[in-house]
Parts: structure tokens; C-alpha cells; sequence
């Protein structure tokens, strides 16, 4: 059974051939689904909203409203972009919203195809920062504040080709050094380590 509609997840196969060769279910979360993010909420375990389709992300708000109407619990956008136009798998500005409204990040995937679609291809590190920034500049402007967008590579996960320079963990140090030349010290800080750590410990000290 699925637990909820996906998004079109691999690089090389665009929209329409991924929903053709993986169909999706008419629901965004089906009722086993709707269990697991119960559960999750009552296990202290973050909800994950890459990869889920429009309507399931929907969905999942919707749960999460009725489950936590104070909207204390966070959510997040582990590994993703901003869609710009983009590729289905890319995360709407309304989303972006929402997360912040819950006070989670998305983290930004270090994939060239979902980071630089529509773009010019990024050959060097400096294309990198900015397609990064970019995407930081959207977050910031979509969800009103910047303590929501963060880094998420998916260094392990398939990523190929990843956006240049950031083939390893090392190059994170760089972009962290870029980040600080274009944000500051403090929004750098809060980008690369200070929201994804906010959110990872929402749960201490909590009942």
C-alpha cells in the first residue's frame, strides 16, 4: 500500500516518463500513511516532506494542523530546491511558507539537475554559489524570515552531477566561507549549521 504520492525523484527521467513508469495513487496520503505521521509526531521523529507530491505535502499540513493546531511541532524539506518553474520534485513558495510556519528548514539539495534547471550549467564553484544563493534568496523571501533556509546535500544519495565543487564534503567549507562574503557571519551561520540544529532539538527538554 502506498503511504503517499510522490514526487518524480530521478534526475535523468522527466516528469511525464516517471509518472508513467511509477503511478501514482489518486490521494496524497493514504489512511497508513496518515498512521505513520501520527506516529512519528507521537515518537518525536521528524516529518520529511522530500519527495512528496503537491497534494501529499498538502495532506500532510492538513494532518499536522489537526494533530498539532498550536503548529509547535516542526517540518522540513530535508533535501530539496525552490521551484522556480522547476521540475515537480522542487518545492513551492505556499510550501516554503508552511515550513516556516511550523519553524522547520528546507535544505538544499547539492544535485545539479534540481538546483540548476532552468538555469545556465553551472561549470564552476563560483555557478555554484550562485544557483545556492539563489535558492537562499527565494527561501528568505518566501518564507519572511532567515532562519528557514539550510543545507541538505544528500551527499549520499544520487545526486549525479552534483554542483560543482561540492563533489565532497570539503567544499562545504568554501561555501560556508562564500556564504559569510554574501549574508554575514550570523545568516551564514543560521544557513549552514544554526536551523537544521534548532530544529533537531526541538525535542529536547520536551514531555
Amino acid at each position: 500500500m502506498a503511504r503517499s504520492r510522490s514526487a518524480p525523484g530521478v534526475p535523468f527521467l522527466p516528469d511525464w516518463l516517471y509518472a508513467l513508469l511509477f503511478p501514482q495513487p489518486a490521494t496524497g496520503l493514504d489512511d497508513f500513511g496518515r498512521i505513520l505521521i501520527q506516529a512519528m509526531v507521537e515518537h518525536r521523529i521528524l516529518v520529511d516532506v522530500t519527495h512528496m507530491s503537491a497534494q501529499a505535502i498538502d495532506d500532510t499540513l492538513a494532518l499536522l494542523d489537526e494533530v498539532d493546531p498550536q503548529r509547535a511541532v516542526p517540518l522540513i524539506a530535508g533535501h530539496s530546491a525552490c521551484k522556480m518553474d522547476g521540475p515537480q520534485y522542487n518545492i513551492s513558495d505556499a510550501h516554503i511558507k508552511a515550513i516556516a510556519g511550523r519553524r522547520g528548514v528546507v535544505g538544499l539539495i547539492a544535485c545539479e539537475h534540481w538546483m540548476g534547471k532552468g538555469l545556465k550549467k553551472p561549470k564552476t564553484f563560483s555557478d555554484t554559489v550562485d544557483i545556492v544563493c539563489r535558492h537562499i534568496d527565494r527561501i528568505h523571501q518566501a518564507a519572511g524570515s532567515d532562519e528557514v533556509a539550510a543545507i541538505g546535500s544528500d551527499q549520499d544519495g544520487f545526486i549525479k552531477p552534483t554542483l560543482p565543487g561540492l563533489e565532497t564534503p570539503e567544499g562545504y567549507t568554501q561555501l560556508e566561507t562564500a556564504l559569510v562574503d554574501r549574508y554575514g557571519a550570523k545568516t551564514a551561520e543560521r544557513i549552514c549549521s544554526g536551523n537544521a540544529l534548532r530544529v533537531l532539538e526541538y525535542w529536547r527538554g520536551r514531555p
